[in-house]
């Protein structure tokens, strides 16, 4: 009888570092492989600290101490999302609630780049209401998840072939360190829009982080139109960074919230801006 090897024997996985955060990228629909390269290609110190998931089942959120939501479709992700309970875990996942385990845990830092910044807008509408009119209102297959205090409108720029790339305008802040490492996050960024949003109007505790010019504006006047926003665990960005070959605004989320989130042991996360602004 011939001796079986040890490396025939299937080799246990080695433990998780115990601070080691995991970053889950929902993989229903979108461009979601694509931030996961944009995530690799960040310093070797940084993804020494995290773990990058693709999550495709409710019950994997439970394991995530971050997640994105990507760009894609909002309407195919909440069509996809509520044939099962998913959508309700990941409300309570943003906002703090029960999980697929039972266990209720506060809301988690949370990423959404273009359809996922309209998911986690509180306010979304179909198109800009003319003076006097009414906006046209909401997606009819059922709410945001919502958790940033902004209204988002659909589609702002126009449609697959108005899509366009710019550099963002980083909007003047008071000097701190926390504004400075904003300011290079985003600071003419290479931004890719495609089918966008944007950002309409900011409410208390959100604060603007970046801005575009567009043909289309001919009254935002020099500062632009509000294009990414953060408060307290939220990041949104209406744009697709994960498209561009610079992952500056990956790393802006690692450090700033996932890995400030775990130092601080906080539900908090970033410092919130006080005071309501128009976009």
């Amino acid at each position: 009888m011939v001796a079986s090897s040890p490396l025939d024997a299937k080799q246990a996985p080695l433990p998780k570092n115990a601070n080691m955060r995991t970053i889950g990228v929902l993989a229903l629909q979108g461009a979601f492989e694509e931030h996961v390269a944009s995530f690799e290609r960040l310093p070797e110190e940084l993804m020494q600290q995290v773990e990058i998931v693709q999550v495709r089942k409710g019950d994997e959120l439970d394991d995530c101490d971050a997640i994105v939501i990507p760009g894609g479709e909002s309407t195919t992700m909440k069509i996809i999302a509520g044939c099962d309970n998913f959508m309700e875990l990941l409300r309570s996942y943003v906002h703090g609630g029960a999980g697929a385990d039972g266990r209720h845990r506060p809301p988690r830092p949370v990423w959404g780049t273009c359809a996922g910044c309209i998911l986690l807008s509180d306010n979304v509408i179909n198109q800009q209401a003319e003076f006097g009119e009414e906006a046209a209102k909401r997606c009819k297959y059922g709410d945001p998840v919502g958790g940033l205090p902004v209204e988002t409108c659909r589609n702002f720029f126009g449609r697959q072939a108005e899509s366009f790339e710019a550099s963002l305008i980083a909007p003047a802040l008071a000097q701190d360190e926390q504004n400075a490492r904003r300011c290079e996050a985003f600071s003419n960024f290479p931004a890719v829009f495609i089918r966008a949003p944007a950002i309409l109007r900011i409410g208390a505790g959100a604060r603007v982080l970046a801005r575009v010019h567009h043909p289309k504006l001919t009254d935002e006047g020099e500062e632009g139109i509000a294009v990414a926003a953060e408060s307290g665990q939220i990041l949104v960005t209406c744009f697709h960074p994960e498209l561009a070959q610079d992952s500056r605004i990956h790393r802006y989320f690692v450090e700033q919230f996932v890995l400030r989130s775990a130092a601080t042991g906080s539900s908090d996360g970033n410092c919130s801006a006080s005071g309501t602004s128009a976009a």
